[in-house]
């Protein structure tokens, strides 16, 4: 994340709108799911009239970035009246490239890096019931059966058609710079050179770059370097 050199107006006017932001309403279905979830309007909906009025502006614009030309990335960036500013990068590499999965994936970063940014929750109709807060009667427990567990709300999917979202499988979550530096800094001290680090991506995970690690494989690759002093490919 940037910022300008201060931001103490923009922090003050930014807790004042946090203070009247409610919860983006979760008003697009995904049938596939049999669930409900925020789109990017409700959460525009949900921060729009807060923002302005504390003289706060949100400005997000893809990003190219030519070392990964495969990687679509989205720059948030929220701007005070006064001239300072805030802003985060997400990056996201997709399965699928052509035109409409690309605007599908646009579209679904700008709206977490919206949410992210701004701090918007969507609202749970279910969260009541998810957390015990609904019906407070206990159902009678038959003897010698066990009782069926409560119901549980799932995170809200990613819509499988709709315009402003994609499905799971078109989106690859990476490490964040904080997980990368954590990474070098293992290596570092364990005496990982940097070409053995590199060779071990390579050639174990079929990947070039530290800046390409999944989230998913994060862990393995740490416990990996904290258990060996080096990396040598097996013959």
């Amino acid at each position: 994340m940037q910022q300008s050199e201060s931001i103490a107006k923009l922090a003050e006017a930014l807790a004042l709108a946090q203070g009247e932001i409610e919860g983006a309403k979760k008003d697009s279905s995904n049938p596939f799911f049999k669930s409900s979830y925020a789109d990017l309007a409700s959460v525009w909906d949900a921060c729009r009239k807060p923002l302005s009025k504390h003289g706060l502006s949100v400005v997000q614009s893809p990003v190219f970035i030519p070392e990964h030309p495969d990687m679509i990335a989205i720059d948030t960036r929220l701007c005070h009246s006064s001239g300072e500013w805030l802003e985060g990068r997400l990056v996201i590499k997709p399965v699928k490239t052509d035109p409409q999965s690309v605007g599908s994936c646009v579209t679904y970063m700008r709206r977490y890096s919206l949410q992210s940014l701004v701090g918007i929750a969507p609202e749970d109709d279910d969260g009541n019931a998810a957390s015990g807060q609904g019906d407070t009667k206990k159902p009678a427990m038959k003897i010698g059966k066990k009782p069926d567990p409560p119901p549980v709300s799932p995170e809200p999917p990613i819509s499988t058609n709709a315009e402003n979202d994609i499905p799971d499988e078109n989106v690859i979550e990476l490490i964040s710079d904080a997980q990368r530096r954590r990474l070098f800094a293992i290596t570092k001290q364990n005496g990982w050179p940097t070409d053995h680090l590199k060779a071990y991506l390579e050639n174990e995970h079929g990947i070039v770059s530290t800046k390409e690690i999944p989230l998913g494989k994060y862990e393995k690759i740490i416990a990996y370097v904290e258990s060996h002093t080096g990396y040598e490919k097996a013959a």
